[in-house]
């Protein structure tokens, strides 16, 4: 497992760590797909299975803002737009050949999600509490 939750990303709110967990498990799943040379067909269900639950977990997590009145709710909304963006991007170029989307996937988790989880994610919770 590529991916390992932590204690250290919990929000505090259990539908978004929920969501956040599966997310890991997402990546995880297209991690290793990529790396052990799936086909192709393996590779965009792994893919699609991640970005749609992405998806699913912002508009989630902007409704909840939007709903206790977060001050955040832009700064959130312009972050999971350039996340969606860059995971978007990673795949294109992955099916363009000309980028080791394994490589960019671990970028994009380590570098751009996990901290968006543990700066962005946990600093709305404690707004709201």
């Amino acid at each position: 497992m590529r991916y390992v939750w932590n204690d250290e990303y919990l929000t505090g709110n259990k539908k978004i760590d929920d969501q956040h967990r599966l997310i890991f498990d997402a990546a995880n799943m297209l991690s290793d797909a990529v790396k052990r040379g799936k086909e192709e067909q393996i590779l965009n269900q792994a893919f699609t299975l991640l970005l749609d639950y992405v998806n699913t977990h912002f508009s989630d997590e902007e409704d909840y803002y939007e709903k206790i009145g977060s001050s955040l709710l832009t700064a959130q909304k312009d972050e999971h737009q350039s996340l969606i963006n860059e995971l978007r991007e990673i795949w294109y170029e992955k099916r363009h050949g000309s980028t080791d989307a394994g490589t960019d996937l671990d970028y994009w988790m380590e570098k751009r999600l996990i901290p968006h989880i543990v700066a962005e994610d946990t600093q709305a919770q404690k707004t709201t509490k």
